[in-house]
């Protein structure tokens, strides 16, 4: 899988607010009818309640958010990866590899930041809002700095639908690598992937997830008779590129290709009605 490009986010409005002055006794939702809200996520009235969380009584406030983190990856839900996350808490890349699921820093005030988590199946976001900075966010009980401010549930929407071009999969991956609009629609909105970090002297794998907005992990498209890679610039190669098809089982397929890079690109589609949907990225990126 290439590495993801930054793709800038703006969290400006949520962040600066946070530092004015404290958290009110009612914080408001993460989400908003602002520009600075992620796409893929509703705050409306229907959405699901924290409550009914496993692991809801971790979620109160003011507890350690080592505790939180513990509690939340325990239950099976893996941290959404922000592509601009170093960008967002002021260049440290160190802590974007230690968490995964930060998405931006205040750097200033109490020190808010904000993750993210969705759940296995990728229908609900769990949004944190955490007070402290970031050091020293593994101190748990007393020790710890860095603690929960306010935590919301929503449901993950998908894109809009579109119908499908063909229930035929190379003729619907032809059409998927070419048209924008298709491949927005039948992208998952959370897209499971897997990522390899490097920690100091060791390597980590982590199971995680991306929006659909954000993920690079298909820099393919079709143009003429042939698919050709897409650089991270948008430049396509012009040499045509050989993808595989394959069958891991009858509702799934699997298209790996090999271009600058041993291992990691492969995606996966499932049969989504009587059209795909690419749900996956399951291999981490070359060291």
């Amino acid at each position: 899988m290439p590495r993801p490009a930054a793709v800038p986010l703006i969290f400006a409005l949520l962040l600066s607010a946070c530092t004015e002055a404290p958290p009110p006794a009612e914080p408001q939702p993460l989400v908003a009818d602002d520009p600075a809200a992620p796409a893929g996520s509703s705050p409306d009235a229907a959405a699901p309640s924290r409550d009914l969380l496993p692991f809801a009584a971790s979620l109160a406030s003011d507890t350690p958010y080592a505790e939180v983190r513990a509690a939340v990856l325990a239950d099976g839900w893996r941290p959404i990866v922000t592509n601009a996350c170093a960008e967002n808490v002021g260049g440290e890349a160190a802590i974007c590899r230690e968490l995964p699921e930060l998405e931006a820093c205040s750097g200033t005030g109490a020190g808010y930041c904000l993750m993210a988590f969705g759940n296995a199946d990728g229908t609900q976001e769990l949004k944190l809002r955490t007070a402290g900075g970031h050091e020293g966010w593994s101190a748990s009980g007393d020790a710890a700095t860095v603690r929960l401010d306010h935590a919301e549930l929503v449901s993950v929407e998908a894109a809009p639908g579109l119908g499908c071009e063909s229930a035929e999969f190379p003729v619907f991956l032809e059409r998927f690598a070419a048209d924008p609009a298709i491949r927005a629609a039948w992208t998952a909105p959370l897209v499971r992937v897997a990522l390899r970090y490097d920690l100091g002297e060791d390597s980590v794998e982590v199971a995680a997830l991306q929006r659909a907005a954000e993920f690079r992990g298909f820099p393919v498209t079709h143009q003429g008779e042939s698919f050709h890679y897409v650089a991270a610039n948008g430049a396509v190669d012009t040499t045509p590129l050989a993808l595989r098809i394959s069958e891991p089982d009858p509702d799934a397929r699997d298209v790996a290709f090999d271009y600058g890079m041993s291992e990691g690109n492969r995606v996966r589609f499932i049969r989504s009605g009587a059209c795909w949907q690419l749900v996956e990225d399951p291999d981490p990126p070359s060291a």
